[in-house]
């Protein structure tokens, strides 16, 4: 056999074995897809399985009693698979008329016996595997639905398919709404519910699901592969009833003051934590809602309330305090071409900064910071002591979206630093924050100087038992000198008793602190209407503080826009409610015995020679901290005793006189050559010449007023 014929076969024996092969190949694709297509398409659709995540029970936010501000509660939707593998014929042909009629009873009361059962029927036939029955049943409603005809045999023989999907409920409503928050799919989240996802979402499950029809998965015999644990519950600082106040009387300013909106914190003083934050507004139908957490995330230039760091910084300076001389000029005065105003004209000239704080004089404490802080190296001074003061951070809070402050700085923001700014910061201008940072403020300056972190949780929890423990937090320990502590505490409590906050006096109980008006359009320069911000921010009771609080009204249009007006008396308010509370209220101031050391009846105040102060005190037995080296003081008090601030006296310059009684004062003058004319009795109230004015020739008398 020649090799050609060799080849041929051999091509053809492996063309044969081939074509073999291919027609056992095609008779049996035939065989599977023709013959026996039903069973392998059955057998193909029970193989399709996979684990399919479950939703983790969502812990409770608690308030600080434990009752429940946020939980999770359980609703089911039920579904039946008409064709289960146990559920037969014949039981489904027994049973449908008694199930139908349960139906009828419980859930579909508006349809007849025969609809309800001709719908099961037909459902059965088309071979529906996921049929719905209900939704939103709760717990007891489940229970009874468990004990129907066919549904009572569970799963596999009577296609119950049971779903949990929970809801979740805020108790008290409205209560603290914005700050509990909300968990949403379809949005960003807010509040605790945001912040504290990772531990109240739980860890989810996951359960074995068997693929029944395009995207359609059923229960595996109720099987669960991984349970999922229940998230931990969070135990915040929230006292409901200050909370609930705190939403009534902001909600009453509000409406009484025609205001757009309006927010209130209350904070612990001595561990900085949240009492009541409330945070409330008008939608376009004129009804209170709570939009939007205001004392966190809205930042506006204070006003007058920020009078009380510039005065800190002064008095941390050196070159001031309370009985420090300044001109008023009736309520207005000049910064190059820019004017300062007062909120009204007044009369008034010569003061002094206790005056000017107590009555909130913008003229008098921008006048007293440019003269200390107005050089370029001062300015430098001015905007560090902010730094100091923490003003240009924030507060830290653990709620999301808390603003950045803005605290201008002359070396780092130079194209934004003015020679205004120093007077217009000092009265709450050019600088922005939000309510809760400057209640942080006011929280040190009652808590000796000690700023604190505010927090609103306290307590991880797990079924009752504490996972992790949230301990209050120092952010600085001494933010002021105990002299600038002591002055502080003096002019806060003066705004109640003497100033703009007199309108919220308590027989009670002593209020310290200090109002705000601030002009929020004031840079438009037409015609337009001026639009306010009306605060009170402060501290109860004045000798031991407890509680801080801040209460800030957004454009007042009736009623009063001043702080005084629109935000003070919601603030004692709430005030009252807390120190109810404490059961510090229920006898009265006067019927009690006055400390020893009250500052109305101490000698404080005046002007005079060192060593004098030194017999005096010393006599009569009054701890006496005397400043060294000083032949001339100031006297101050706070529960302490007696502390003495040092004086300067430059024989080339007027002297400033207040507070002293004649002998002194007359002995200071003799010694600069000057002849003076008196009239009165008592100390020093006036004086013609202004502390500080160079002596001259032409000067060299001058006039004082004794009261």
């Amino acid at each position: 056999m020649d090799r050609k014929k060799e080849l041929l076969i051999r091509v053809y024996v492996i063309l044969g074995l081939f074509g073999c092969v291919a027609a056992y190949m095609i008779y049996h694709a035939i065989k599977i897809v023709a013959i026996e297509g039903d069973e392998w398409r059955q057998k193909g659709e029970e193989l399709y399985f996979k684990l399919v995540s479950i939703e983790a029970e969502r812990g409770k936010i608690l308030s600080d009693d434990g009752s429940p501000l946020a939980l999770s509660l359980p609703f089911f939707e039920i579904r039946m698979d008409t064709r289960a593998k146990g559920l037969t014929s014949e039981l489904f042909n027994a049973k449908v008329d008694s199930l139908a009629a349960c139906l009828v009873r419980d859930l579909y009361q508006e349809k007849s016996l025969n609809e309800v059962k001709n719908w099961l029927v037909r459902e059965r036939k088309a071979k529906n595997r996921y049929l719905l029955i209900a939704r939103s049943l709760d717990y007891n409603q489940l229970e009874e639905l468990r004990t129907y005809p066919i549904l009572r045999s569970g799963q596999n023989k009577g296609g119950l398919i049971v779903i949990r999907k929970d809801r979740r409920e805020k108790p008290f409503k409205l209560l603290a709404s914005r700050t509990i928050g909300l968990k949403r799919e379809n949005a960003p989240s807010i509040g605790l519910e945001s912040s504290f996802d990772p531990w109240l979402k739980g860890e989810e499950g996951q359960r074995l699901m068997k693929k029944v029809g395009p995207d359609l998965y059923l229960p595996v015999d109720e099987v669960i592969e991984i349970e999922a644990k229940r998230g931990k519950d969070i135990k915040t600082t929230i006292d409901i009833g200050i909370q609930e106040v705190a939403e009534e009387a902001l909600s009453e300013a509000i409406l009484n003051h025609g205001a757009q909106k309006g927010c209130a914190v209350v904070m612990d003083v001595k561990t900085g934590a949240i009492k009541a934050i409330a945070n409330l507004g008008l939608d376009a139908s004129g009804q209170i809602v709570e939009d939007f957490n205001y004392a966190l995330g809205y930042s506006t230039e204070p006003g007058s309330t920020m009078k009380l760091a510039s005065v800190a910084a002064m008095l941390e300076e050196g070159k001031v305090d309370l009985k420090t001389a300044v001109q008023l000029n009736g309520g207005e005065a000049y910064f190059y071409n820019k004017k300062m105003k007062d909120s009204e004209s007044h009369g008034v000239g010569m003061s002094d900064l206790q005056y000017s704080f107590e009555k909130s004089s913008n003229v008098g404490i921008s006048r007293l910071a440019y003269e200390v802080f107005g050089s370029g190296e001062g300015q430098k001074k001015f905007a560090e002591y902010y730094k100091k003061f923490r003003l240009h951070k924030k507060s830290g809070i653990e709620l999301e979206g808390e603003s950045v402050p803005v605290v201008k700085h002359p070396v780092e923001d130079k194209d934004k630093w003015y020679g205004t700014s120093v007077p217009w910061m000092s009265v709450g201008y050019e600088i922005q924050l939000t309510p809760l940072q400057i209640l942080n403020f006011y929280n040190a300056v009652a808590n000796r100087g000690v700023m604190m972190k505010p927090y609103i949780v306290s307590q991880i929890l797990d079924d009752d038992k504490v996972v992790k423990a949230i301990e209050p937090k120092v952010l600085q320990q001494e933010l002021f000198s105990e002299k600038t502590l002591t002055q502080l505490n003096i002019l806060l409590a003066g705004v109640v008793t003497n100033g703009t906050g007199k309108v919220i006096q308590s027989e009670q109980f002593n209020i310290s602190g200090k109002t705000g008006t601030a002009v929020t359009n004031y840079y438009l320069t037409g015609l337009e209407q001026k639009q306010y911000q009306a605060s009170f921010c402060g501290f109860f009771p004045s000798e031991n503080p407890i509680y801080s609080c801040i209460v800030v009204i957004y454009n007042p249009t009736q009623g009063g826009y001043y702080g005084g007006q629109a935000a003070a008396p919601a603030f004692l308010k709430i005030a009252d409610k807390c120190m109810r509370d404490k059961k510090l209220v229920a006898t009265l101031v006067n019927d009690q015995p006055k400390p020893l050391l009250a500052n109305e009846v101490l000698p404080v105040g005046n002007h005079g020679f060192s060593k004098d102060f030194q017999k005096l005190f010393n006599h009569i037995g009054l701890p006496f901290h005397e400043a060294k080296n000083n032949e001339w003081v100031r006297t101050i008090s706070n529960n302490d005793g007696i502390y003495t601030l040092p004086q300067q006296v430059d024989i080339k310059k007027v002297p400033d006189l207040a507070g002293m009684g004649l002998r002194d004062a007359l002995y200071i003058l003799d010694k600069q050559g000057v002849l003076a004319s008196v009239s009165g009795v008592g100390k020093v109230v006036w004086q013609s010449l202004e502390p500080g004015v160079l002596w001259t020739d032409q000067n060299r008398r001058i006039e004082i007023q004794l009261q």
